[in-house]
């Protein structure tokens, strides 16, 4: 038999993980490629909160997004709202502008000044997003540049193990072979993978084996791990899941309590929620006591605890194997990036895609490249532990006393000086959402752009006033989410 011109491809794993890179390798080889999943590991479960740039992957894909919500008892998502970092006060990091610029200055600028003149209202009420995601309405960004609507984006909530199962059938009718098995041995041949045998002795050989194995990295667990344990506390999770709410708001709930953070997602017909926790702070039986705050008294299912290391392989391509999501590295996932970088990196593999006997510079570029992507993750995280405002939990104390990386404390250092925002390569946060993150937490801007002075403060004031009003009746005048989930 004749090999195809990209080589055999060995995807070992599950879940997203391996059913994402399966379906994205098919399309984007479209044959040239001989790929088949070596599926291990159980069933994934619980709910998936994705960002905005998960739209344009199952576009690429060729996946219908209505019929992909329907088939995965989806919701809309138009940002996070976190609440309880700071007790008694939240903030919605929503997916959109904050203002408009005015007269080519960043609005953020213009709210500096009337908070520092004691006339500014909340962040949030100038933010479209947050304004039309908080009274539980959705809309669809319009196309027309002139409508305030054409500034939004939104996410999903997803249903993983649904989704799994979509991305399953597309891989498999794009000619991705698939079979169970477990991994017994690699065997390696210098610097690559010669095979991987499976326990019932068969010998899978390939030019390119994809680890999607999770935390247990069964094929590239012999590169160097980058622990993070010091910079981000918590290494436990427990998941609920209750019947959700019908008029749900098109939101990810990440709330912080006395036990470490909680998050609730909403699908279609039950409610995600969990813990994100420290063991050695808070036991099992605490941790799920906590997660079922605010959560219905019946109903609720039984617990399901995660592991959660966070930190990274040192590199994630690796000769001819590469490692894909929690293989390559995790970060807890607050700001729900945890899909984001399954998608950034089989995105990466596409765009490097290495033939058979290829150059090594593709390898160094993926691994650049992803490097640079879980570390803005990393840090942003780093960020919601350093600012949060409680004294009640002993995790929190971890989180503030943490060090705090170069280029973030770079980031906070000018934004807290002059509210400007550093933007870094492979940044999966846009400036809006920094902002909202920075001010959220109470990292205030100690000065504003100077130009901002060209406008007298009481008309700063009016024309502030005005967009509030204009994004509050926008909002008003919008279907329901749940209208919105019904038509779609």
């Amino acid at each position: 038999m004749t090999a195809p011109p990209l080589g055999r491809v060995a995807i070992v794993g599950g879940g997203v993980e391996a059913w994402m890179t399966a379906a994205a390798l098919a399309r984007a080889t479209g044959g040239q490629a001989q790929i088949r999943v070596v599926e291990t590991g159980p069933a994934v479960k619980g709910a998936l909160s994705t960002l905005p740039a998960l739209r344009s992957f199952h576009a690429l894909l060729g996946l219908d997004e209505t019929a992909l919500m329907a088939a995965t008892r989806a919701t809309y998502k138009l940002g996070s709202r976190f609440s309880g970092w700071t007790p008694g006060a939240s903030f919605c990091d929503a997916f959109g502008e904050i203002g408009a610029s005015l007269e080519g200055v960043g609005f953020h600028h213009y709210w500096t000044r009337l908070r520092q003149a004691g006339e500014a209202a909340s962040l949030d009420d100038y933010s479209l997003a947050a304004v039309i995601a908080q009274l539980g309405r959705f809309s669809a960004p319009d196309p027309d540049p002139r409508s305030p609507l054409s500034t939004l984006a939104y996410g999903l909530h997803l249903d993983a193990e649904l989704y799994v199962g979509v991305l399953r059938n597309l891989a498999l009718r794009g000619g991705v072979a698939a079979d169970a098995g477990e991994v017994a041995q690699v065997i390696r041949d210098g610097g690559n993978i010669a095979a991987v045998v499976l326990a019932d002795g068969e010998r899978v050989e390939a030019e390119l084996f994809v680890d999607c194995t999770g935390s247990a990295a069964l094929l590239i667990g012999d590169e160097p791990f980058e622990d993070w344990s010091s910079l981000l506390p918590a290494d436990r999770a427990v998941r609920i899941m209750a019947e959700a709410r019908r008029d749900a708001p098109p939101l990810t709930e990440i709330e912080a309590a006395a036990e470490g953070w909680r998050w609730r997602i909403p699908l279609r017909d039950r409610l995600d929620s969990g813990l994100t926790y420290r063991a050695d702070l808070t036991s099992d039986e605490a941790a799920v006591k906590a997660a079922k705050v605010g959560m219905p008294k019946h109903g609720v299912s039984e617990p399901e605890f995660l592991q959660i290391r966070n930190g990274r392989r040192v590199r994630s391509m690796v000769g001819n194997c590469v490692a894909i999501g929690g293989a390559a590295g995790m970060v807890e996932a607050m700001d729900c990036a945890d899909i984001h970088l399954i998608q950034s990196g089989v995105t990466r593999l596409i765009a490097l895609f290495p033939r058979p006997g290829g150059a090594a510079v593709a390898a160094e570029e993926y691994n650049r490249l992803g490097s640079e992507t879980i570390l803005q993750i990393r840090d942003r995280a780093i960020l919601h532990y350093r600012r949060a405002g409680r004294r009640d939990g002993a995790i929190w104390d971890l989180g503030r006393a943490a060090p705090v990386p170069e280029q973030l404390a770079y980031k906070i250092a000018q934004f807290e000086s002059r509210g400007r925002v550093v933007m870094y390569d492979e940044e999966t946060f846009l400036e809006p959402s920094w902002i909202a993150a920075f001010i959220g937490h109470g990292v205030m801007p100690g000065r504003y752009d100077p130009l901002v002075d060209r406008m007298p403060v009481e008309r700063i004031k009016a024309t502030a006033e005005r967009m509030r009003g204009i994004f509050r009746q926008t909002a008003e005048r919008l279907r329901t989410h749940a209208e919105a989930l019904n038509r779609g």
